[in-house]
This record gives structure tokens, C-alpha cells and sequence, in this order.
């Protein structure tokens, strides 16, 4: 697939939406107010933000930041109030392939914490969610020698990126339901705003006596798999818009070099290997975006919605070479790696 076409894909696709998002985004802040873009997604958000912000002129003090939900899911495992959160997606098989695929201990961990006949049992969430919260509870003792030392490191991460230092922390991605906003708010003891494209759950809730906003500036209070478009089928914009590397896993303090880290990832997937040409899609996206802000254009949320939902949900749309990079992982809900096409039977 040529440079070009990749750029085009970009410039249609993707291109509109960054620039309804950006725009939103930066009307909707007060002046010196620092963003932390969260990865995955946030790592083409953070770059277009930037892009946006050199364009009109805007003092840019973004700062892309480290984490998954399955990274706090694991650090959370010394935190009971996160287990409503942490277990309540859903899930069938064994405690062993729950402890592996979403909070990501490894062998020798779990057979520190749990017996073989612990480890072998059946569970299914969230029905099973109230007697796995009561077990993580009796196994604190054990787990929390093994989650400290990434704790205490991820802690020191933050407050090297400065999160520490804002009364409400400001965190940008790209939806939806605000499980990682909210689990920083919990762990952390931070009131949290989401800015995000879309929101379930938007408005004020009081966690921990801790405020977490949400705010969603394509569409609010839509739930996946309830019929609008750009949310059921956001996993084309997922991978686009992801960083090069896999899902953000644990954090080491270096050994090495004094306050420096050792950061671990998860697998890539197919377009993450071949990322040189998801940043031609990006790029050439952020360059049309420049070009529509230096010609004072702008997009509705109609508009957005229509061209995105037009390209997601027709065969034919996508040209057949870019196939390969919708792919995205989903260890959370234990389903592996999806190629959207092939989920949503786009292929011709």
C-alpha cells in the first residue's frame, strides 16, 4: 500500500475526528490546565493535541502517560475497593487463567498465593464476583509483598510526570466507561475530569469521597452494544490511534540509573509490527488537521458520527491493503486478538 494511500486513509477516517475532538477539548479548558493523555490511544491523542496546540498558538503542557487497566487491575490487588471494578467484567474458565490473562502474576506469584486446588477452580464472573473478592481479601498477606515493589515505582512514575502535583488531574482517552480514570481516583486519592470522545457515564460522581468527572464531547451516556455506531464499532479508531508497543504491563525502579525505570509491555499485535505504516495513517491525519484549522474548518458531531459510521459499517470502505492493522487485544474480556473486519464481516 502506497505512502499515499495511507496518508488519504487518514485524512478521511481519521483526520475529521481529531479535529472535532481537539477543538472541543481546548474550549472546554481554562487556561494552564495540564492533560494527561492515557495510553494506548492517548499516544496518537497526545501527539495531535500537540500538533493542534502548535498550530493555534496554545501553550502545550500535555504529558502522555503510562497505564492499562489490567496494569491497575494488578495493583489494585491490594486495594479491595478496586475488586468491584477489577471483577466485574466477564469472565469463564479457571482462577489460574483470571490471574494470568487479567491481573497478569505470573506462575511462580500464583503458586506463592494460591494452592493447585485454588488455582483450579472454576469461576464465572461476574456471578463468582463477591467469592473471588472474599478470597483476594484472605490473600493479602501474600499478595502484597509481591505487588509492592511495582506499586512503589509506578507511584514514583507519576509524580515524575507531575501527577501528583494537580488538585484534579485532567485525563484525556478515548473512552468510554472511565474504568482506568476512576481506579486512579481510588487508588491515588485524586479527584479526577475525563475528557473523552465518548462517555457513558459523563456527569460527577463522588468515589472515595473523591469527585471523578466525566465528560464526552462526541455523544454522552451511550453503552456499548446499544446501537450507536462510533461506539459499537470504535475498535477501527482503537487501532489506528495505538501507541507501538503492547499493553502497558509493570514498572521496575532501574537498577541501573537512579530515578529511572524499567518498563514492561505486553505482546504486540499485527499492526503494531508493521507501525511504520499506522504512522503514515496518523500522520497524515494530523497534517490534514493542521490544514483544516489554518483554513478555519471545522466538523459537528453529526458530521464526525456520519463519516465515521460510513466507513465502519459498508464493505468496501477501507482499501484491502489496510486490513492488517485493525487489530487490536482484548485480555480483559479473555477474547484475544480481533481484527474488526473480520468481527463486523466487512471483508469483500
Amino acid at each position: 500500500m502506497s505512502v499515499t494511500s495511507l496518508q488519504q486513509l487518514g485524512t478521511t477516517l481519521i483526520s475529521p475526528a481529531l479535529t472535532f475532538f481537539n477543538q472541543q477539548l481546548s474550549e472546554s479548558l481554562s487556561p494552564k490546565t495540564r492533560l494527561f493523555f492515557l495510553a494506548r490511544e492517548g499516544y496518537w491523542f497526545s501527539r495531535s493535541y500537540s500538533a493542534y496546540c502548535e498550530t493555534m498558538k496554545i501553550e502545550d503542557t500535555s504529558q502522555y502517560m503510562l497505564v492499562s487497566r489490567a496494569f491497575l487491575f494488578k495493583i489494585g490487588l491490594t486495594e479491595p475497593k478496586t475488586f468491584s471494578y477489577s471483577l466485574n467484567f466477564k469472565f469463564e474458565g479457571s482462577l489460574y487463567e483470571l490471574m494470568r490473562s487479567r491481573f497478569m502474576l505470573s506462575d511462580v506469584s500464583l503458586n506463592n498465593v494460591f494452592t493447585n486446588k485454588q488455582q483450579e477452580q472454576h469461576i464465572s464472573l461476574p456471578e463468582d464476583l463477591e467469592k473471588i473478592s472474599t478470597l483476594l481479601v484472605q490473600k493479602q498477606l501474600k499478595l502484597k509483598p509481591i505487588i509492592e515493589p511495582t506499586s512503589l515505582a509506578y507511584q514514583q512514575y507519576l509524580t515524575s510526570i507531575g501527577f501528583f502535583e494537580e488538585e484534579t488531574v485532567h485525563v484525556v482517552d478515548l473512552g468510554y466507561s472511565g474504568t482506568i480514570q476512576t481506579l486512579l481516583t481510588i487508588l491515588f486519592k485524586k479527584n479526577t475530569k475525563g475528557h473523552y470522545l465518548i462517555a457513558s457515564k459523563p456527569g460527577v460522581h463522588s468515589i472515595e469521597e473523591k469527585n471523578v468527572t466525566m465528560a464526552g464531547y462526541l455523544k454522552e451516556g451511550v453503552k456499548m452494544g446499544g446501537g450507536y455506531i462510533p461506539l459499537d464499532r470504535s475498535m477501527f479508531l482503537e487501532a489506528l490511534l495505538t501507541a507501538p508497543v503492547g499493553q502497558f504491563q509493570d514498572i521496575r525502579l532501574s537498577p541501573l540509573k537512579k530515578d529511572t525505570f524499567d518498563i514492561y509491555y505486553g505482546r504486540k499485535v499485527v499492526s503494531q509490527h508493521q507501525f511504520h505504516l499506522l504512522e503514515q495513517v496518523c500522520q497524515g491525519a494530523i497534517k490534514q488537521m493542521q490544514q483544516y484549522l489554518s483554513d478555519g474548518v471545522s466538523f459537528s458531531a453529526q458530521e464526525v458520527e456520519k463519516l465515521y459510521s460510513t466507513f465502519v459499517t459498508k464493505k468496501g470502505m477501507l482499501p484491502r491493503d489496510s486490513w492488517p492493522l485493525f487489530t487490536i487485544d482484548d485480555d480483559i474480556a479473555s477474547e484475544g486478538t480481533i481484527n474488526g473486519l473480520d468481527f463486523f464481516g466487512l471483508k469483500l
